[in-house]
Protein backbone atom coordinates (compact mmCIF):
# COMPACT_ATOMS: atom_id res chain seq x y z
CA UNK A 1 0.00 0.00 0.00
CA UNK A 2 1.20 3.31 -1.09
CA UNK A 3 2.51 5.09 2.32
CA UNK A 4 1.21 8.52 0.85
CA UNK A 5 -2.35 7.58 0.72
CA UNK A 6 -3.02 8.91 4.68
CA UNK A 7 -1.65 12.17 4.12
CA UNK A 8 -3.22 12.62 0.97
CA UNK A 9 -6.37 11.95 2.74
CA UNK A 10 -5.21 14.39 5.40
CA UNK A 11 -4.96 17.01 3.27
CA UNK A 12 -8.16 16.44 1.11
CA UNK A 13 -9.92 16.36 4.30
CA UNK A 14 -8.06 19.71 5.26
CA UNK A 15 -8.94 21.45 2.05
CA UNK A 16 -12.87 20.23 2.50
CA UNK A 17 -12.42 21.85 5.98
CA UNK A 18 -11.46 25.38 4.75
CA UNK A 19 -13.89 25.11 2.02
CA UNK A 20 -17.05 24.38 4.38
CA UNK A 21 -15.50 26.89 6.78
CA UNK A 22 -14.81 29.35 3.85
CA UNK A 23 -18.50 28.86 2.76
CA UNK A 24 -20.01 29.13 5.99
CA UNK A 25 -18.16 32.67 6.54
CA UNK A 26 -19.63 33.77 3.19
CA UNK A 27 -23.21 32.56 3.99
CA UNK A 28 -22.95 34.39 7.26
CA UNK A 29 -21.77 37.41 5.96
CA UNK A 30 -24.46 37.08 2.97
CA UNK A 31 -26.37 36.81 5.32
CA UNK A 32 -25.87 39.51 7.63
CA UNK A 33 -25.61 41.82 4.70
CA UNK A 34 -29.25 40.73 3.73
CA UNK A 35 -30.30 41.37 7.19
CA UNK A 36 -28.85 44.93 6.86
CA UNK A 37 -30.06 46.21 4.01
CA UNK A 38 -33.42 45.56 4.97
CA UNK A 39 -33.10 46.93 8.41
CA UNK A 40 -32.27 49.47 6.37
CA UNK A 41 -34.84 49.71 3.79
CA UNK A 42 -37.59 48.94 6.52
CA UNK A 43 -36.05 52.59 8.62
CA UNK A 44 -36.40 54.16 4.67
CA UNK A 45 -39.45 53.24 4.22
CA UNK A 46 -40.86 53.99 7.94
CA UNK A 47 -39.01 57.63 7.54
CA UNK A 48 -40.48 58.07 3.76
CA UNK A 49 -44.15 57.04 5.64
CA UNK A 50 -43.27 59.71 7.92
CA UNK A 51 -42.64 62.56 5.49
CA UNK A 52 -45.12 61.48 3.48
CA UNK A 53 -47.51 61.98 6.43
CA UNK A 54 -46.24 65.61 6.59
CA UNK A 55 -46.50 66.82 3.29
CA UNK A 56 -42.51 66.53 2.58
CA UNK A 57 -43.40 64.23 -0.32
CA UNK A 58 -39.72 64.87 -2.27
CA UNK A 59 -37.94 63.29 0.61
CA UNK A 60 -40.63 60.57 0.97
CA UNK A 61 -39.89 59.51 -2.43
CA UNK A 62 -36.37 59.37 -2.13
CA UNK A 63 -36.61 57.10 0.86
CA UNK A 64 -39.47 54.88 -0.35
CA UNK A 65 -37.24 54.77 -3.83
CA UNK A 66 -33.91 53.85 -1.80
CA UNK A 67 -36.38 51.00 0.16
CA UNK A 68 -37.52 49.55 -2.61
CA UNK A 69 -33.74 49.62 -4.35
CA UNK A 70 -32.37 47.60 -1.32
CA UNK A 71 -35.11 45.14 -1.63
CA UNK A 72 -36.25 44.21 -4.86
CA UNK A 73 -39.47 42.86 -4.79
CA UNK A 74 -41.16 43.70 -1.54
CA UNK A 75 -44.72 44.93 -2.46
CA UNK A 76 -45.23 46.77 0.63
CA UNK A 77 -42.36 49.10 -0.23
CA UNK A 78 -43.23 49.65 -3.82
CA UNK A 79 -47.04 50.12 -3.33
CA UNK A 80 -45.76 52.99 -0.63
CA UNK A 81 -43.49 54.53 -3.55
CA UNK A 82 -46.33 54.97 -5.93
CA UNK A 83 -48.43 56.53 -3.26
CA UNK A 84 -46.24 59.05 -2.76
CA UNK A 85 -45.56 59.71 -6.49
CA UNK A 86 -49.30 59.95 -6.97
CA UNK A 87 -49.84 62.34 -4.06
CA UNK A 88 -47.01 64.28 -5.57
CA UNK A 89 -49.01 64.62 -9.03
CA UNK A 90 -46.24 62.42 -11.00
CA UNK A 91 -48.73 60.50 -12.57
CA UNK A 92 -46.32 58.70 -14.81
CA UNK A 93 -44.63 57.22 -12.46
CA UNK A 94 -46.90 55.74 -10.42
CA UNK A 95 -48.79 54.20 -13.08
CA UNK A 96 -45.32 52.42 -14.11
CA UNK A 97 -44.93 51.37 -10.32
CA UNK A 98 -48.31 50.16 -10.15
CA UNK A 99 -48.39 48.28 -13.00
CA UNK A 100 -45.33 46.38 -12.35
CA UNK A 101 -46.36 45.62 -8.64
CA UNK A 102 -50.13 44.18 -10.60
CA UNK A 103 -48.63 42.16 -12.48
CA UNK A 104 -47.00 40.05 -9.97
CA UNK A 105 -50.16 40.71 -7.83
CA UNK A 106 -52.88 41.16 -9.89
CA UNK A 107 -55.61 40.31 -6.76
CA UNK A 108 -54.28 43.14 -4.39
CA UNK A 109 -57.30 45.20 -2.99
CA UNK A 110 -55.07 48.04 -2.24
CA UNK A 111 -52.97 48.55 -5.49
CA UNK A 112 -56.12 47.99 -7.34
CA UNK A 113 -57.87 50.71 -5.30
CA UNK A 114 -54.34 53.11 -6.05
CA UNK A 115 -54.75 52.39 -9.86
CA UNK A 116 -58.42 53.10 -9.78
CA UNK A 117 -57.79 56.36 -7.97
CA UNK A 118 -54.65 57.38 -10.10
CA UNK A 119 -56.92 56.59 -13.47
CA UNK A 120 -59.37 59.23 -11.66
CA UNK A 121 -56.60 61.69 -11.30
CA UNK A 122 -56.11 61.31 -15.29
CA UNK A 123 -59.51 61.44 -16.71
CA UNK A 124 -59.38 58.06 -17.95
CA UNK A 125 -63.25 57.14 -16.11
CA UNK A 126 -64.06 53.75 -17.66
CA UNK A 127 -60.61 52.04 -16.73
CA UNK A 128 -61.23 53.65 -13.67
CA UNK A 129 -64.60 52.11 -12.69
CA UNK A 130 -62.41 48.20 -13.77
CA UNK A 131 -59.99 48.98 -10.96
CA UNK A 132 -62.49 50.19 -8.56
CA UNK A 133 -64.05 46.73 -9.13
CA UNK A 134 -60.95 44.91 -9.02
CA UNK A 135 -60.27 46.75 -5.71
CA UNK A 136 -64.01 45.78 -4.22
CA UNK A 137 -63.22 41.97 -5.56
CA UNK A 138 -59.71 41.94 -4.60
CA UNK A 139 -57.54 40.60 -1.30
CA UNK A 140 -57.31 42.51 1.69
CA UNK A 141 -55.38 41.96 4.35
CA UNK A 142 -57.15 43.88 7.34
CA UNK A 143 -60.86 44.18 7.83
CA UNK A 144 -61.78 42.48 4.45
CA UNK A 145 -65.34 43.63 4.55
CA UNK A 146 -65.07 47.26 5.60
CA UNK A 147 -62.12 48.06 3.12
CA UNK A 148 -64.54 46.53 0.17
CA UNK A 149 -67.56 48.43 1.34
CA UNK A 150 -65.31 51.97 1.45
CA UNK A 151 -64.16 50.99 -1.89
CA UNK A 152 -67.21 50.66 -3.09
CA UNK A 153 -68.17 54.02 -1.59
CA UNK A 154 -65.73 55.72 -3.15
CA UNK A 155 -67.16 54.20 -6.51
CA UNK A 156 -70.37 55.46 -5.81
CA UNK A 157 -68.99 59.10 -5.43
CA UNK A 158 -67.30 59.06 -9.07
CA UNK A 159 -70.61 57.72 -9.80
CA UNK A 160 -72.21 60.59 -8.64
CA UNK A 161 -70.00 63.15 -9.96
CA UNK A 162 -70.11 61.52 -13.61
CA UNK A 163 -73.73 61.52 -13.51
CA UNK A 164 -74.06 57.61 -13.94
CA UNK A 165 -77.77 56.84 -12.30
CA UNK A 166 -77.83 53.37 -14.08
CA UNK A 167 -74.42 52.80 -13.22
CA UNK A 168 -75.13 54.24 -9.47
CA UNK A 169 -78.00 52.21 -9.94
CA UNK A 170 -75.93 48.94 -9.87
CA UNK A 171 -73.22 49.72 -7.72
CA UNK A 172 -75.85 50.83 -4.59
CA UNK A 173 -78.09 47.63 -4.42
CA UNK A 174 -75.36 45.32 -3.02
CA UNK A 175 -74.13 48.52 -0.69
CA UNK A 176 -77.32 48.46 0.86
CA UNK A 177 -76.66 44.85 2.04
CA UNK A 178 -73.00 45.06 2.68
CA UNK A 179 -72.62 48.44 4.08
CA UNK A 180 -72.92 48.37 8.20
CA UNK A 181 -76.14 49.20 9.35
CA UNK A 182 -76.15 52.52 11.76
CA UNK A 183 -78.25 55.51 10.73
CA UNK A 184 -75.10 57.46 9.70
CA UNK A 185 -74.43 55.30 6.47
CA UNK A 186 -78.22 54.83 5.92
CA UNK A 187 -78.69 58.11 5.33
CA UNK A 188 -76.35 58.67 2.86
CA UNK A 189 -77.22 55.33 0.98
CA UNK A 190 -80.97 56.81 0.83
CA UNK A 191 -79.68 60.12 -0.23
CA UNK A 192 -77.66 57.93 -3.13
CA UNK A 193 -80.51 56.25 -4.18
CA UNK A 194 -82.61 59.80 -4.93
CA UNK A 195 -79.34 60.35 -6.98
CA UNK A 196 -79.29 57.38 -8.85
CA UNK A 197 -83.01 58.46 -10.02
CA UNK A 198 -84.84 55.46 -7.67
CA UNK A 199 -87.06 57.44 -5.41
CA UNK A 200 -89.07 54.93 -3.99
CA UNK A 201 -85.80 52.71 -3.09
CA UNK A 202 -84.84 55.91 -0.95
CA UNK A 203 -88.37 55.77 0.66
CA UNK A 204 -87.99 52.35 1.82
CA UNK A 205 -84.50 53.58 3.59
CA UNK A 206 -85.83 56.87 5.30
CA UNK A 207 -88.74 54.72 6.42
CA UNK A 208 -86.45 51.82 7.95
CA UNK A 209 -84.89 54.69 9.53
CA UNK A 210 -87.95 56.55 10.79
CA UNK A 211 -89.11 53.13 12.08
CA UNK A 212 -86.60 53.18 14.53
CA UNK A 213 -85.97 57.27 15.32
CA UNK A 214 -89.07 58.41 14.46
CA UNK A 215 -87.70 61.35 15.54
CA UNK A 216 -85.18 62.15 13.32
CA UNK A 217 -85.40 65.60 11.27
CA UNK A 218 -83.09 64.73 8.61
CA UNK A 219 -84.86 61.20 7.86
CA UNK A 220 -88.13 62.91 7.68
CA UNK A 221 -86.30 65.84 5.12
CA UNK A 222 -85.48 62.76 2.82
CA UNK A 223 -88.63 60.92 3.49
CA UNK A 224 -89.92 64.50 2.07
CA UNK A 225 -87.85 64.35 -0.76
CA UNK A 226 -88.74 60.47 -1.83
CA UNK A 227 -92.17 61.28 -2.33
CA UNK A 228 -91.71 64.55 -3.86
CA UNK A 229 -89.68 62.64 -6.86
CA UNK A 230 -92.35 60.97 -6.74
CA UNK A 231 -94.95 63.23 -7.04
CA UNK A 232 -96.48 62.90 -3.67
CA UNK A 233 -96.95 66.66 -3.13
CA UNK A 234 -99.23 66.38 -0.29
CA UNK A 235 -97.09 63.76 1.47
CA UNK A 236 -93.75 65.33 0.25
CA UNK A 237 -95.66 68.70 2.28
CA UNK A 238 -96.60 66.30 5.58
CA UNK A 239 -92.59 65.10 5.87
CA UNK A 240 -91.36 68.50 5.46
CA UNK A 241 -93.38 70.21 7.79
CA UNK A 242 -92.82 67.44 10.40
CA UNK A 243 -88.59 67.90 9.37
CA UNK A 244 -88.88 71.77 9.91
CA UNK A 245 -90.43 70.97 13.36
CA UNK A 246 -88.09 68.79 14.39
CA UNK A 247 -85.29 70.63 13.06
CA UNK A 248 -86.25 74.62 12.89
CA UNK A 249 -84.36 77.24 10.87
CA UNK A 250 -83.29 74.94 8.03
CA UNK A 251 -83.43 77.00 4.91
CA UNK A 252 -83.63 74.12 2.43
CA UNK A 253 -86.66 72.82 4.14
CA UNK A 254 -88.28 75.98 4.17
CA UNK A 255 -88.16 76.13 0.56
CA UNK A 256 -89.13 73.07 -0.08
CA UNK A 257 -92.36 73.34 1.83
CA UNK A 258 -92.96 76.71 -0.05
CA UNK A 259 -92.93 74.65 -3.32
CA UNK A 260 -94.42 71.90 -2.40
CA UNK A 261 -97.46 74.51 -1.24
CA UNK A 262 -97.07 76.08 -4.95
CA UNK A 263 -97.32 73.23 -6.76
CA UNK A 264 -100.88 71.86 -4.46
CA UNK A 265 -102.02 75.34 -5.14
CA UNK A 266 -101.70 75.39 -8.87
CA UNK A 267 -102.54 71.38 -9.81
CA UNK A 268 -105.35 71.36 -11.34
CA UNK A 269 -106.34 67.61 -11.38
CA UNK A 270 -105.50 67.36 -7.65
CA UNK A 271 -108.42 65.33 -5.26
CA UNK A 272 -110.59 67.24 -3.73
CA UNK A 273 -111.31 70.32 -5.58
CA UNK A 274 -114.85 71.24 -6.68
CA UNK A 275 -115.39 72.33 -10.68
CA UNK A 276 -114.59 75.64 -10.03
CA UNK A 277 -111.50 75.39 -8.13
CA UNK A 278 -110.19 73.50 -11.51
CA UNK A 279 -112.00 75.55 -14.45
CA UNK A 280 -110.32 78.63 -12.22
CA UNK A 281 -106.58 76.29 -12.19
CA UNK A 282 -106.85 75.47 -15.34
CA UNK A 283 -107.01 78.85 -16.36
CA UNK A 284 -104.20 80.42 -14.13
CA UNK A 285 -101.64 77.83 -15.74
CA UNK A 286 -102.68 79.30 -18.96
CA UNK A 287 -101.83 82.62 -17.27
CA UNK A 288 -98.48 81.45 -15.99
CA UNK A 289 -97.51 79.26 -18.59
CA UNK A 290 -98.37 82.30 -21.46
CA UNK A 291 -96.08 84.67 -19.31
CA UNK A 292 -93.16 81.85 -19.20
CA UNK A 293 -93.08 81.80 -22.88
CA UNK A 294 -93.36 85.95 -23.61
CA UNK A 295 -90.90 86.18 -21.58
CA UNK A 296 -88.37 83.19 -22.68
CA UNK A 297 -89.35 83.94 -26.61
CA UNK A 298 -88.33 87.58 -26.33
CA UNK A 299 -89.77 90.41 -29.12
CA UNK A 300 -89.67 88.12 -32.06
CA UNK A 301 -91.24 84.22 -31.13
CA UNK A 302 -91.81 81.92 -33.98
CA UNK A 303 -95.37 81.60 -35.75
CA UNK A 304 -96.65 78.45 -33.78
CA UNK A 305 -95.72 79.83 -30.43
CA UNK A 306 -97.40 83.02 -31.65
CA UNK A 307 -100.89 81.12 -32.53
CA UNK A 308 -100.75 79.66 -29.18
CA UNK A 309 -100.14 82.66 -27.49
CA UNK A 310 -103.08 84.45 -28.94
CA UNK A 311 -105.27 81.72 -28.30
CA UNK A 312 -104.01 81.74 -24.32
CA UNK A 313 -104.84 85.13 -24.03
CA UNK A 314 -108.62 84.48 -24.21
CA UNK A 315 -108.72 80.89 -22.09
CA UNK A 316 -112.58 79.30 -22.03
CA UNK A 317 -114.59 77.82 -19.62
CA UNK A 318 -113.91 74.06 -20.74
CA UNK A 319 -111.19 72.37 -18.00
CA UNK A 320 -109.85 70.08 -20.30
CA UNK A 321 -109.96 72.43 -23.13
CA UNK A 322 -107.72 74.83 -21.29
CA UNK A 323 -105.56 72.17 -19.90
CA UNK A 324 -105.00 71.15 -23.57
CA UNK A 325 -103.84 74.83 -24.58
CA UNK A 326 -101.71 75.00 -21.69
CA UNK A 327 -99.54 71.76 -22.29
CA UNK A 328 -99.39 72.84 -26.10
CA UNK A 329 -98.21 76.40 -25.23
CA UNK A 330 -95.61 74.81 -22.64
CA UNK A 331 -94.19 71.99 -25.55
CA UNK A 332 -93.84 75.07 -27.35
CA UNK A 333 -92.35 77.06 -25.09
CA UNK A 334 -90.00 74.30 -24.14
CA UNK A 335 -88.80 73.76 -27.96
CA UNK A 336 -88.06 76.77 -28.15
CA UNK A 337 -86.30 78.39 -24.82
CA UNK A 338 -85.43 74.49 -23.32
CA UNK A 339 -86.08 73.21 -20.34
CA UNK A 340 -87.13 75.61 -17.11
CA UNK A 341 -84.24 77.01 -15.34
CA UNK A 342 -85.50 80.17 -13.40
CA UNK A 343 -86.53 78.76 -9.43
CA UNK A 344 -90.02 80.65 -9.91
CA UNK A 345 -90.99 78.17 -12.90
CA UNK A 346 -90.36 75.24 -11.12
CA UNK A 347 -93.49 74.50 -9.43
CA UNK A 348 -95.08 75.55 -12.90
CA UNK A 349 -92.42 72.97 -14.50
CA UNK A 350 -93.79 70.24 -11.95
CA UNK A 351 -97.41 70.77 -12.25
CA UNK A 352 -97.42 70.42 -16.54
CA UNK A 353 -94.69 67.37 -16.21
CA UNK A 354 -97.64 65.41 -13.66
CA UNK A 355 -100.61 66.55 -16.57
CA UNK A 356 -98.17 65.38 -19.71
CA UNK A 357 -97.74 61.82 -17.38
Amino acid sequence: MDTRTPSVLRTFALIFVAMAALFAADTFLAKAEDAARRSEARRLFQEGRWLEAHGRLPEAIDRLRTAVSNVRGDREYQLALAQALLAAGRVPEAESSLTDLLERDSTGGVPNLTMARLLVKSGRIPEAISYYHRAIYGQWKDDEAGNRVKARFELVDLLVRQDEKRALLAELLPLQDEAPSDTETHMRIGRLFLAAGAPSRAAEVFRSILHRQPEDADAYAGFGEAEFALGKYRAAQLDFAVASHLGPGDAQISAQLALCAQVLALDPVRRGIGPAEQRQRSRKLIELTLAEAQRCAGAAPPQPLVALMKKARNPGADVDANLDLAERLWQARRAECGAATSPADQALALVMAKLAQ
